[in-house]
């Protein structure tokens, strides 16, 4: 059949030769109007001229085409290709998926584990999810290693599972999950007893909540700081998802919650049975964090999740930041003598500030175990010197921004330190670095006492008695010296063959001391630290955004911008 478009424009172009030159719009309408028709077998075959030759279509068209061309193209091959890869990645590791899925398996159809563990099971129509088995007669919270194993376990089997359905790479790439996105691979503990999976609860339980959160403060975790954090950033976490959400400070290292903050007001719904309560998937109806699971928690999906691949710097952080500042507003309120004495300290520190026409800048200086992320000095400190000109510096910049016009009276500005490290207040370095500032603790209420003091209070002599060549070695008074130690934290109290609640009193005294500081640091007009510290990460979220915008809190470690966990 000769081309439609062709064959109309030669009949155009046999009719033109006999008429008159000029065409008139009735002879255009004429042959618009016949376009359409089918072509004719008995018509001859059409002239061609260059006026019936084929045009080319048009810039539109052809564009249109020639990009849904290349998207199939590109389609295709990124199908193909991630096939490919993900087939070629992992042949060994999927071999050890299977082997630990088939044993997972075998153990779910013939008798439940006697410990806390990830299994697979199956459903009424055949089909394999992972579960997780925790048996009745467990306390909560669990140690935290049953929760490192229960989420790697489940990493492994929703590999397993995803690949043998069929999926590249687990899922087709146009289906990407996001980090609240349900997990189909898991089947959650409450449907897995209803269907006869997983034994019921015998305990009457009512009014449990639809979904929850709880933190656990642990046993295991030294700092203080990071467990704040954490704290705050699952509030938020919580609050985004709409959980309830709750606290549990039975094994702390640090005592009770209570001893330090007022409790947030409990949920209207119950706790639900503490088998049911799990630290992965997210997807999960009760979901338990600590800092044994942030790992999995906070990890590379809630980054991708959370911070912004169109900004860069501390504007990336932005929702993570306001994660945490959440759970800070909510949870940070001092209780008791401590919340009266902060009152009255920060009362202080605004008038001393006022009458010489300065700010409150405060330095936090993190020694003992901590190590700056800065590579010359990763196995050093940094040098008091980065601290002091930070201090110098922030005290200007802000005077500068105050409406102010009275000139700044260096002499008598008072400088606030908060550390670990009792002694480093009166150390020579110091005072040459940062002079002619004065410097002032940040708060005079609780001290972490030096090996000096405390041999000075309560001497330690070896006793012997009268007439006997026996003496009996008493060991010598450890100070705070040089910082926080972990090891020496825990030791606190005899350590593990110590009273426990002997231990918690002396920690407790610790602990308030630097929640002292930290709230101090927190309500200053600048803050200078180095943000390997998770005291100075912390800090900057209670002074807000618009401080960290604006570089009233200035890190020295690095010049690293802010971020929960002090990575780039």
């Amino acid at each position: 059949m000769r081309d439609r478009r062709n064959t109309t424009l030669s009949m155009s172009s046999n009719d033109s030769a006999h008429s008159t030159p000029t065409r008139t719009s009735n002879d255009v309408y004429d042959e618009k109007k016949f376009d359409d028709f089918p072509d004719s077998p008995i018509l001859p075959a059409p002239a061609t001229t260059k006026e019936n030759s084929s045009r080319p279509r048009t810039g539109k068209a052809m564009a249109a085409k020639l990009v849904l061309v290349v998207c199939g193209l590109l389609m295709l091959w990124r199908y193909l290709c991630g096939s490919w890869m993900y087939t070629a990645a992992i042949p060994e590791q999927t071999e050890a998926q299977r082997q630990s899925q088939a044993d997972m398996e075998w153990i779910a159809a013939n008798a439940l584990p006697e410990e806390p563990t990830a299994l697979v099971v199956a459903d009424p129509v055949g089909t394999s999810k992972w579960t997780i088995s925790i048996p009745h007669n467990y306390s909560f919270p669990l140690p935290n290693h049953y929760y490192k194993d229960i989420c790697s376990q489940g990493d492994t089997m929703r590999r397993g599972l995803t690949n043998d359905a069929g999926f590249a790479g687990g899922q087709h790439w146009w289906h990407r999950n996001g980090y609240f996105a349900k997990d189909s691979t898991y089947l959650d503990i409450e449907e897995a007893e209803n269907l006869g999976a997983l034994p019921k609860t015998k305990a009457d339980v009512s009014n449990v909540c639809e979904t929850s959160m709880t933190f656990v403060l642990d046993d295991e975790e030294a700092s203080f700081g990071k467990s704040l954090l954490l704290l705050w950033m699952s509030y938020g976490l919580a609050k985004q998802e709409g959980r309830a959400f709750f606290i549990d400070d039975s094994t702390w290292a640090w005592g009770k919650y209570s001893s330090y903050f007022r409790p947030p007001p409990m949920p209207n719904c119950a706790r639900p049975p503490p088998h049911q309560m799990i630290p992965c998937p997210q997807s999960a109806k009760h979901v338990v964090v600590s800092s044994a699971t942030a790992t999995w928690t906070f990890g590379s999906a809630f980054e991708k999740e959370f911070r912004s691949m169109h900004r860069h710097g501390v504007a990336a952080q932005h929702r993570i930041f306001q994660l945490a500042r959440t759970g800070y507003k909510a949870l940070f309120e001092l209780t008791g003598e401590d919340a009266l004495y902060f009152s009255s300290r920060m009362a202080q520190l605004q008038d001393d500030a006022a009458k010489h026409h300065s700010s409150i800048v405060s330095m936090q200086i993190r020694r003992g175990d901590l190590h700056p992320f800065e590579y010359e000095y990763s196995r050093d400190y940094l040098p008091l010197e980065r601290y002091a000109d930070g201090a110098r510096s922030l005290l200007q910049s802000i005077h500068d921004k105050g409406s102010e016009s009275n000139e700044l009276n260096a002499a008598e500005s008072p400088l606030v330190l908060a550390s670990d490290d009792p002694g480093i207040i009166s150390s020579t370095e110091l005072e040459q670095a940062i002079a002619p500032y004065n410097v002032q603790r940040a708060q005079q209420r609780i001290q972490l006492a030096t090996k000096d003091t405390l041999d000075h209070t309560s001497p330690r002599r070896s006793q012997r008695a009268p007439g006997s060549a026996y003496i009996k070695h008493v060991d010598e008074n450890t100070g705070w010296e040089g910082g926080f130690f972990s090891g020496l934290f825990f030791s606190l109290g005899g350590g593990k063959d110590g009273s426990r609640d002997q231990a918690i009193q002396m920690r407790q005294f610790v602990g308030r001391a630097y929640v002292l500081d930290l709230a101090i640091l927190g309500a200053s007009d600048g803050v200078v630290c180095a943000i390997s510290s998770a005291t100075c990460r912390a800090a900057a979220v209670m002074m807000g955004w618009d401080a960290v915008r604006e570089k009233r809190w200035l890190n020295v470690d690095d010049g690293r911008s802010w971020s929960w966990n002090g990575r780039r």
